[in-house]
């Protein structure tokens, strides 16, 4: 942007963000989103305001919204967007909580069609009391009212989550599985989890701001990452599924292993991840206990819902 347009988009204040989507109250201080067409910022939450245009496509930051507008950030200036024009950079999964019909705007008025209960969406935005949704392919996009969708398929576990566990097993590691390497260079194993016992406790979020808060997939990607970087992709899913480490059945795990579970009703197996420390221990971010915790693979909701591990450092 000019020198120009950046002054018309100087704001005050900035403050936090409020739900997104579907049910939750919070997800964090932030969501990353683009324009989904070219479109007026204004220097304030209103139509007769002074604006510039900014083009498809561009990435800012959502911090608030309210009354249909959004408060974004770009480059450290302020304004305001409507936001019909705002998609999230990474959709959300959502579930339909019961039949639902999908709109082709969010003021209801023509109806697209119906989905039944269970249907996976993912959700892209909000508008009033509608939540934007496309299907995988990103080609077809609706509208379906916000109460008729759930974070979570019915009767299931939260997707980066424990469904029947969260329960940790101990404050701290034991003294027995403990480790005291705190080099790399010594041990990658070993210094892994040296780095995955020192932040129990850390504080579990979806949006996961590293070392201050995490999810499961973050809190693998940064302890690994501590002992070498580029070890492990960011999400669960693709952290289960990488082909370059050597898929392990739960009798032959090893300490320093990357555990995947099974916590959600489709077809990706790797929903949730943890550091195996041996003796049936393992180290998470757990959605249900909101923090980082140790818990038993031995037996169990964790036990039942096991896929595989993976072997990422040999030694």
């Amino acid at each position: 942007m000019s020198q120009r347009t950046l002054r018309f988009i100087r704001a005050a204040l900035i403050v936090a963000l409020a739900a997104l989507l579907v049910g939750t109250s919070a997800l964090a201080d932030s969501v990353s989103v683009k324009l989904n067409a070219a479109a007026k910022v204004y220097q304030s939450a209103s139509s007769s305001a002074r604006y510039i245009k900014a083009p498809k496509g561009l990435k800012v930051t959502l911090k608030a919204y309210a009354g249909g507008w959004g408060r974004i950030s770009y480059k450290g200036y302020t304004g305001y967007v409507k936001l019909k024009y705002l998609d999230r950079v990474k959709p959300l999964k959502a579930y339909a909580a019961k039949s639902a019909a999908v709109y082709k705007d969010a003021g209801g008025s023509r109806k697209l069609t119906t989905i039944p209960a269970g249907t996976l969406v993912y959700a892209i935005g909000v508008d009033g009391s509608y939540v934007r949704v496309m299907d995988k392919s990103g080609t077809r996009k609706g509208y379906i009212k916000a109460d008729a969708l759930s974070g979570q398929p019915v009767g299931s576990a939260p997707e980066d989550g424990d469904g029947g566990g969260g329960s940790a097993v101990a404050d701290t590691v034991p003294e027995s599985l403990r480790s005291t390497t705190t080099s790399a260079s010594e041990s990658k194993i070993e210094y892994t989890i040296y780095v995955a016992q020192n932040l129990i406790g850390v504080p579990y979020a979806s949006d996961a701001n590293p070392p201050k808060t995490f999810d499961c997939a973050k809190y693998a990607y940064y302890c690994y990452g501590k002992a070498k970087s580029g070890v492990l992709k960011s999400s669960s899913k693709a952290q289960g599924y990488d082909e370059r480490y050597q898929k392990i059945e739960y009798d032959n795990l090893k300490r320093g292993d990357l555990v995947c579970f099974d916590t959600v009703s489709d077809d990706d197996l790797s929903d949730h991840v943890g550091i195996y420390l041996g003796s049936g221990y393992f180290l998470h971010a757990s959605s249900a206990a909101k923090k980082v915790i140790l818990s038993s693979l031995s037996s169990g909701y964790y036990k039942r819902t096991f896929s595989w591990g993976l072997r990422i450092f040999e030694s």
